[in-house]
């Protein structure tokens, strides 16, 4: 079984979301004037905005590299901390659309401003992430936003007496308290994702089951041109520029 839960080989932020543009202009605004306080709808993109740019930390987190001082367990851990990372800012993705789409002034500036395909698009994407938030919960309480007790307990089970992981410890004892690399945790990592959070009557997640748990969340990652999108509408319907 492959030891993290990373993104399809090869793929990189570009293959995603395209090159770098050339040329771009920076705005100074004004924060008060863009996000007024007490404004729900200013609320809802702001802090769509913040999560866009920790999704977009964590995704980079996983698919570019390598970064030397991030590596120095493995490769495979980084990816996985970025990826655990990735599923708490979903499910707070999440919960952000699910309020902005209550709000009585964003859904007349989505039926105004974006066209039937984005609107139709931006609707698909709400039901994907909508329709995947059972997965994105589970995931979050036993290894995103929290590292759960039981679901660690429920991990060891599963770990047979031929399974092996690495570590390793410097010589020097004096050099043991801070620099050991504890590379096992990967393999700890796939098991507690195998047993997950579930009812005792379901059984373990084989290695199909693992992979397709990163394919939902790799499908995912497309909030944020649609919070980009949202951002735009936001701007163009209170003529900020």
């Amino acid at each position: 079984m492959a030891e993290h839960a990373g993104f399809p080989e090869g793929i990189t932020y570009e293959s995603i979301f395209g090159k770098k543009p050339r040329s771009a202009r920076i705005y100074q605004i004004n924060l008060r004037k863009f996000f007024p306080p007490d404004d729900e709808f200013a609320t809802c993109i702001a802090r769509l905005c913040i999560l866009r740019e920790d999704l977009s930390l964590e995704i980079k987190g996983i698919v570019a590299g390598p970064f030397d001082s991030l590596d120095t367990n493995t490769v495979a851990w980084r990816h996985n901390y970025f990826f655990r990372n990735s599923v708490r800012t979903l499910q707070e993705i999440a919960s952000a659309l699910h309020r902005l789409r209550s709000v009585p002034e964003f859904k007349r500036a989505l039926r105004k401003r974006f066209s039937t395909d984005e609107h139709k698009a931006f609707e698909k994407f709400c039901a994907k992430i909508e329709d995947a938030s059972g997965l994105i919960g589970e995931v979050r309480n036993i290894m995103g936003g929290h590292v759960k007790h039981t679901a660690v307990g429920k991990g060891l089970k599963l770990i047979n007496y031929d399974r092996t992981g690495f570590w390793e410890r410097p010589f020097s004892p004096e050099d043991r308290l801070a620099h050991p690399r504890h590379t096992f945790v990967s393999e700890l990592f796939i098991a507690i994702l195998q047993a997950g959070d579930r009812s005792d009557d379901l059984p373990p997640r084989d290695a199909t089951e693992v992979l397709e748990i990163s394919a939902v969340m790799a499908e995912l990652i497309k909030a944020i041109p649609h919070i980009d999108s949202l951002f735009e509408l936001y701007v163009t319907e209170r003529r900020l520029l």
